[in-house]
């Protein structure tokens, strides 16, 4: 009986012992993985901050290299094909008018000196050279009926195709190739090229063109439509066309043709 009782608080002791045990198993198990998930939230915390910071460094280097292609499409949109007529806010005022002309081959100025010479007067043959790339017209092999352009004359196939056309027509047998090409004469041939008719709409008269002028139906078409404007109400219709003022009269009828 007494055996028993020895036996029975040993193993009442001995199970205590175990329960303590596996408490403190448990408590250490805990510890552990307490330990564990802050180690691996720290992880993925420097982690993250691993790939913000290498995110930064993309995005910052994308935003330069954005600065860095736009200032080159920037230069490259300011860089002129002729040297005198520059794009920009310093740029020529028909400077997108003479471009737009040069894309599609109707002019081509002067390649060996990269200029446009802008502000010279054009030739009625220029002119008639501009027309007959913008209209796309055939050569003529007509002989010239202009005394001033025989048949050996370098543009008289040119001249003859204007003249076929009714663009040009010339002033008593003569043609005048060389000759500068006025406003007023410029308005009759953009007329009779482009088959303007006059619009039914108010009409402001210039202050040096009258109705009694052979060019006033012609004047007053082309700028009812928005081709030619003149300037501060006069249309000065005796001085001659630059080749700016001319590239702009085309490429402007050529967006109603």
């Amino acid at each position: 009986m007494k055996i028993n009782r020895w036996l029975l608080w040993g193993s009442c002791c001995s199970l205590l012992a175990l329960s303590a045990c596996s408490e403190e198993a448990a408590k250490q198990e805990a510890k552990a993985a307490e330990s564990l998930e802050v180690a691996s939230v720290d992880w993925a915390e420097a982690e993250v901050k691993k790939v913000e910071t290498k995110t930064d460094d993309l995005t910052a280097k994308a935003d330069t290299l954005k600065k860095e292609v736009d200032m080159l499409l920037a230069n490259e949109q300011n860089r002129s094909v002729f040297i005198d007529v520059p794009n920009g806010t310093a740029g020529h005022w028909a400077y997108s008018h003479i471009m737009n002309l040069y894309e599609k081959g109707i002019i081509r100025g002067y390649p060996e000196e990269k200029k446009f010479y802008p502000e010279r007067t054009i030739t009625r043959y220029q002119a008639a050279s501009m027309l007959i790339k913008a209209f796309d017209l055939p050569l003529s092999n007509t002989p010239s009926v202009f005394k001033d352009v025989p048949d050996t004359h370098s543009s008289a196939r040119e001249i003859m195709t204007v003249y076929e056309a009714g663009f040009f027509k010339g002033s008593n047998d003569y043609f005048k190739p060389l000759g500068s090409m006025q406003r007023k004469h410029m308005a009759l041939v953009l007329q009779r090229a482009f088959e303007l008719e006059e619009k039914d709409t108010e009409f402001n008269d210039y202050k040096d063109v009258t109705p009694e002028m052979e060019a006033y139906g012609a004047i007053k078409t082309i700028s009812q439509y928005g081709i030619a404007t003149g300037n501060a109400g006069y249309f000065k219709p005796e001085d001659p066309t630059t080749r700016a003022q001319f590239s702009a009269f085309v490429d402007r009828a050529l967006q109603i043709k």
